[in-house]
């Protein structure tokens, strides 16, 4: 049985310190932090929204998003993360509609964030279960990243966008039979996996999906969904 998920904001210091936590031990780091103690506070004090999802007293998820303008004022989501030995419990879910309802609270049309495009697990959230749509294709957004989740790799990004109209977000079923038009984007079942003991096959990977995307969307196709063969499809 899966145990009960609550998802609150982060506001005071001690809070604050649950949620870096959370994210420090998703993208360790040999030294430093993924966000230091002095900005998140500035941030969260401004305007920006830090949530954490806990079971009983644990912090084991958090989400991080803050005001952004680029394409019109939008929420941008930055950061989502929880805890390795929770992932299969809906936390990521749940941490995601919790931010959504807090947009639409505060007059927000609409979310974007990033995220990769190789990890079908988010994939699976993004396109399926949240039923975003996907704006454009970035290869190495970030460049190179310090954590030791993404060293070594490019870090080629989805920009997720997600409306925040009626009352609840609408979620997608997972598409079985594609129209013999749509182009089907193939992704591993666990990049990350292959990532940790071959670093040329990872590159493959993300080159040759990269190729892909760009080739669609210079055609002007559409994700319009993940299938069940752990394909995103594009409708061209």
């Amino acid at each position: 049985m899966k145990p009960t998920v609550t998802v609150r904001e982060l506001t005071s210091p001690t809070d604050l310190s649950l949620g870096r936590n959370v994210f420090d031990l998703t993208w360790p780091m040999d030294s430093g932090t993924e966000i230091t103690s002095n900005l998140l506070q500035a941030m969260v004090h401004s305007g920006a929204y830090l949530s954490g999802a806990f079971i009983d007293s644990k912090c084991v998820g958090a989400a991080f998003a803050f005001p952004a303008t680029n394409g019109g004022l939008h929420l941008h989501s930055h950061m989502a993360a929880v805890l390795e030995e929770y992932r299969d419990y809906g936390i990521g879910h749940a941490l995601k509609i919790d931010q959504w309802h807090w947009a639409k609270k505060n007059n927000y049309k609409e979310i974007a964030w990033t995220f990769d495009p190789l990890v079908s697990r988010n994939a699976k959230l993004n396109l399926v279960k949240l039923g975003v749509d996907i704006s454009s294709y970035h290869p190495n957004f970030y460049s190179d990243m310090p954590d030791t989740l993404n060293a070594g790799d490019e870090s080629d990004r989805l920009i997720a966008s997600w409306s925040v109209i009626g009352e609840n977000p609408v979620s997608r079923d997972l598409i079985t039979a594609p129209q013999e038009r749509d182009l089907l984007i193939q992704i591993p079942k666990d990049i990350v996996e292959i990532r940790a003991v071959d670093k040329a096959e990872n590159l493959k990977w993300r080159r040759n999906v990269r190729e892909q995307f760009l080739k669609a969307f210079e055609q002007g196709g559409k994700v319009i969904g993940f299938s069940s063969n752990n394909e995103y499809v594009v409708r061209i």
